[in-house]
This record gives structure tokens, C-alpha cells and sequence, in this order.
């Protein structure tokens, strides 16, 4: 017969395990493999945080004014894409749908904030959902996606691996950024992490490096200085000391460039990326090259920003102009016509597409984190808390280089995502803000 107690325990277990913090730390698993799986969530939790934050419930910790101020001002940048759309389309007397989807995403995530920063997750002895996933949960996921063969597309050439729904880009975005935080987390968390756990994290880091490069996609590797500033600047030289620092990042670099190396394609995109940007024209007509063409949209999108501020042009308003003379000085006919989809670069796209109110809405977005980061990090004397922000850092400074050469929201999975991972990131570290106050 079992007794009170051990019912009583078995029964908090349960009710742990579903319970809507569970359904947080196991979210991102399937990311890459089950369409629609992110938002599915994301409109379930919205749910629950809603049904929480009209209960109004008491908690035991106290706000700050800091901290009171902080959590209006994010949840006004989640909110952000959606007034930016709404403004634009109310001021050019149209009303189109679809260009909703996404920022709708991101701002269902504003209540899932609020109720994060207000406690609903916090579990007094528990580890921070941030924590978890960069321990367990993103390892675990590179680990399923390489698994999960079913998934994987070919779509994109044989030689290019990615999941049925996810373009190359993105998954080797995605794919770079998870084994960032790993390694984040295994350097972090190495003194508390037994033998097999180690383990466990090193192999995901090598599969998520490797399912980045074979995805023979360039977006977000240039984060890696930024990644090496980060991790040393703010924790390697304190814990190691700086010679032990700087060989730990030469390893890091090494390892990585030796994963490169194992993919020709990407070497050689690379090596093209460096000669496409030499051999740019500035005024004169440019071929139909990848980073060239790149270089164009974001004269495009500049050009069509200026020409139309405050409305914006929608999709495909500014098509109107793709043949001023302006742009075909330096962009042929198929470069004009292929910034149809869009104009990979996360600011420019909302630009063109809301003018300035997309232009403060996406930099918002991109950067208040940030700042938000940087300030708990200067003033924090907590360990938790200083590593809750090393994180966020980790992962904003990796999603503003991505943005800069591809929109990591325009898809409402990404969105979905990216509201869902600030909502826990930032939501925490208000909370661990308080506790330590």
C-alpha cells in the first residue's frame, strides 16, 4: 500500500507534467519537423496566460519600478508589428488580411509575456525554462531533427539538407543558432552537468553544426565573432582567466572552420560571397549574383522607403516604381522583379512594406532586447540573472545578423518562435530581476 505522501508526491508529478510549464520546455523540439506545431502552441499558452492574467492573481514577489517599466515596454515591442501593419494599411485606404499573419503571431505572444513576468511560470526550487532549454531541450531537438529523417526535403537540391516546410536559410540559421546556445550552455553549466550530460550536449552540438553546414546556407555565420565577444567578454575571462579564454575560442574556431571544410558547396558560397561584394557596382549595372543581388534590394528598399514614408507599400506596391531610373541604373529586370520576395534584410522588408512605423516597429524588436540585456547585465550581481541575460544576448545578436540578410519573421512559424523565446527569455529574467532586487 502506498502511503498519503507518496500519492500526494506522484500526484504533483503528474500534474507537472502537463502542465503548461512542460508545454514551454518541450516547444521547441519539433520546430523544424512538425508544421504548424510552434503556433499551435503559441495559440494554446495564449490562451492559458489570458484565462491567468484576468484572474489577476497575488504573487508573493514584489515589482520594481525598473521592472514595471521594462515589461510595458516589451510588451509594446511584441505588439509593435501589428500596429505597423495596421497603420500602414489604415493610411493607404486598404485592407489586406494576410500581411497580418505573421505579426499577429508575435503579438499573441504579448500576453504569454506578461503572464511569464508576472510569475505564472515560476516554480519556487525549479530551474528557469531558459535553462532547461539550452540544456536539455535545444540539444535534444538537433539530436531529433537529424533523427527525424522522414522530414527532410530534398527540394532544394540532394546536396542541401532541410526539413518539407523550412528553406535552406532558415534551417541552417536555426540549426547554427541552437548549437550556439549549446555550447553557451555546456561552457556555462560544465561544473554541474555529469559525465553522460556532457556528452549528450557535445554530440548535439556536433550534429546542429553539421545540419547547418550541409544546409550550405551562409545566413547568421558572421555571429560567430560576436558570439566569441560575448562568451568571453562577459564570462570566459572571469571563469577561465584570459589565456585560457582566448585557446578555448582559437579551439572553437577551429572546430568550426573544420566542419566547413566538410561541405565544398559552402566553402566555395562563401569564397563567391567575397568576390560578388569586391566586384559590386555602385553605378553601373550589376549581374544576377546572390550577394549582389542582395546589395540591390537594399537600395531598392531604401529608394522605395524614401518615396513613401509614412504609408508604406504593402506587398507589392512599390512595383510601381521598379523602373525609375533610380534602380535601373545598377539592377537588371530579374533582380527588380525577384524582390517580390522580399528584400532579405528583417528592417528593409518592414520598411518598404509599413514605412516608418514598420522602420521603428522592426528595429524595436530587434534592439530593445538588447538594450534591455545589457542593462540587467551591468547592474546585476546574481549569477542566475547574469547568465539568463548572457543567453537572450546570445540570441538576439544572432537573430539582428540573420535578420540582416534574410526576414526571420515573415514566416509565421519564425514569428511564432521569435515571440515565444522572447516571451520566456525576457519574462524570466524580470522575474529573476525581482528576486534579486
Amino acid at each position: 500500500m502506498h502511503s498519503f505522501g507518496s500519492k500526494l508526491r506522484r500526484w504533483e508529478f503528474w500534474k507537472e507534467l502537463i502542465s503548461f510549464r512542460s508545454l514551454f520546455i518541450v516547444s521547441p523540439v519539433f520546430l523544424l519537423t512538425v508544421k504548424h506545431w510552434t503556433n499551435l502552441v503559441v495559440f494554446f499558452v495564449f490562451l492559458g496566460c489570458l484565462f491567468f492574467l484576468f484572474q489577476k492573481k497575488e504573487v508573493a514577489l514584489q515589482d520594481t519600478d525598473e521592472v514595471k517599466r521594462w515589461r510595458w515596454i516589451i510588451a509594446l515591442t511584441l505588439i509593435g508589428p501589428l500596429l505597423a501593419v495596421g497603420m500602414g494599411q489604415l493610411l493607404r485606404g486598404v485592407f489586406y488580411p494576410p500581411n497580418f499573419d505573421a505579426p499577429l503571431r508575435i503579438a499573441l505572444c504579448a500576453p504569454i509575456f506578461l503572464a511569464i513576468s508576472f510569475g505564472w511560470l515560476y516554480r519556487e526550487g525549479k530551474e528557469p525554462i531558459t535553462f532547461l532549454w539550452m540544456k536539455y531541450t535545444f540539444p535534444g531537438m538537433l539530436l531529433w531533427t537529424f533523427i527525424d529523417r522522414p522530414s527532410w526535403s530534398t527540394s532544394f537540391g540532394a546536396y542541401r539538407i532541410t526539413t518539407y516546410f523550412v528553406d535552406p536559410l532558415t534551417f541552417g540559421s536555426l540549426t547554427l543558432l541552437f548549437s550556439l546556445l549549446s555550447i553557451a550552455a555546456l561552457s556555462f553549466f560544465w561544473q554541474k552537468l555529469r559525465f553522460t550530460h556532457r556528452i549528450f550536449v557535445f554530440i548535439a552540438v556536433l550534429t546542429g553544426l553539421y545540419l547547418s553546414v550541409m544546409s550550405v546556407s551562409r545566413t547568421g555565420w558572421l555571429v560567430l565573432p560576436f558570439f566569441l565577444f560575448i562568451w568571453m567578454h562577459y564570462f570566459a575571462w572571469q571563469q577561465y582567466g584570459k589565456e585560457k579564454a582566448i585557446l578555448g575560442a582559437l579551439l572553437l574556431i577551429c572546430g568550426i572552420l573544420l566542419f566547413i571544410s566538410i561541405q565544398p558547396a559552402l566553402v566555395d558560397k562563401i569564397y563567391l560571397a567575397l568576390s560578388e561584394i569586391s566586384n559590386y557596382h555602385w553605378n553601373s549595372l550589376n549581374p544576377d549574383n546572390s550577394v549582389g543581388m542582395r546589395i540591390s534590394f537594399y537600395r531598392m528598399a531604401i529608394f522605395y522607403f524614401f518615396e513613401n514614408p509614412f504609408k508604406g507599400w504593402g506587398d507589392l506596391g512599390w512595383m510601381e516604381l521598379m523602373n525609375s531610373q533610380e534602380v535601373s541604373q545598377y539592377a537588371t529586370a530579374f533582380t527588380k522583379d525577384f524582390a517580390k520576395n522580399g528584400f532579405h534584410n528583417e528592417v528593409f522588408s518592414s520598411a518598404v512594406k509599413s514605412g516608418i512605423w514598420g522602420l521603428i516597429s522592426s528595429i524595436s524588436l530587434l534592439f530593445i532586447p538588447v538594450v534591455l540585456t545589457i542593462n540587467f547585465q551591468s547592474k546585476s550581481t546574481s549569477h542566475t540573472l547574469k547568465l539568463l541575460t548572457l543567453f537572450l544576448l546570445i540570441f538576439m545578436a544572432h537573430m539582428i545578423v540573420a535578420g540582416m540578410t534574410t526576414e526571420v519573421t515573415n514566416l509565421v512559424f519564425l514569428s511564432s518562435f521569435f515571440g515565444l523565446s522572447l516571451s520566456i527569455f525576457i519574462g524570466e529574467i524580470l522575474m529573476c530581476a525581482i528576486k534579486a532586487d
